[in-house]
């Protein structure tokens, strides 16, 4: 039996995850640990400009979109736009999170881990809704499905492949400015194993927000 969702419920539910994605991602960076894979690079270039981690993080992601286009190039779905105001709500939320928890850093190494903890099971928690709502998704994730639907790669193979792309490029242009690496540390590995598991395993007690997306 196919079932109709309420559109006004699931843009509440994808809004919601929008939210709390961003959140995550500020609270999963600002301890100083490492930041998730695919904010490595956003992160890395916020050392070398005066932009926030939201702005670096909606720049870098408007060349994925590029990048989408240029691969499909006349197939392009033009739906695919929708991406672009996901991408800056999110850009917006990774900001106001940076804000927010600006105002305790811990400085104890247990709090810190503590509060990337936290960040990694709020991106969790947004992603998963993202997914349920099942309205857009960010330009990364667009352009790795496009590269798995071109290239016969599965997805799963694909992010994984992409995500290690961006640590590295992060970890190579920290490298050529720095010497050293930054913004790359045991949280970026902890994030790159814990957020993919938690999805995974938020999705059965996640169920109910599916329910409810149901027209009455």
């Amino acid at each position: 039996m196919k079932h109709r969702f309420s559109k006004r419920k699931r843009f509440l539910v994808f809004f919601i995850g929008i939210v709390l994605a961003g959140l995550g991602v500020a609270l999963s960076t600002r301890p100083g640990l490492g930041t998730s894979p695919i904010s490595s690079l956003p992160y890395v270039v916020t050392f070398l400009t005066p932009l926030t981690l939201g702005m670096t993080t909606v720049g870098i992601n408007l060349l994925f979109m590029l990048m989408q286009i240029a691969i499909l190039r006349s197939r392009f779905p033009w739906t695919r736009l929708g991406q672009i105001p996901t991408l800056f709500a999110f850009g917006f939320f990774i900001d106001f999170g940076m804000w927010l928890s600006s105002f305790y850093i811990p400085q104890s190494y247990p709090l810190r881990l503590l509060e990337e903890l936290l960040g990694c099971g709020l991106l969790a928690t947004g992603i998963a809704l993202q997914l349920i709502a099942n309205i857009s998704y960010m330009p990364g994730d667009g352009f790795v499905r496009t590269v798995s639907d071109e290239y016969k790669i599965p997805f799963g193979t694909a992010k994984v492949c992409f995500d290690v792309s961006i640590v590295l490029m992060a970890i190579l242009l920290s490298l050529c400015c720095f010497r050293t690496i930054s913004g790359i540390r045991e949280g970026t590995i902890l994030a790159a194993v814990l957020v993919g598991f938690l999805i995974r395993t938020l999705q059965q007690p996640l169920r109910f927000v599916k329910r409810q997306l149901v027209k009455a």
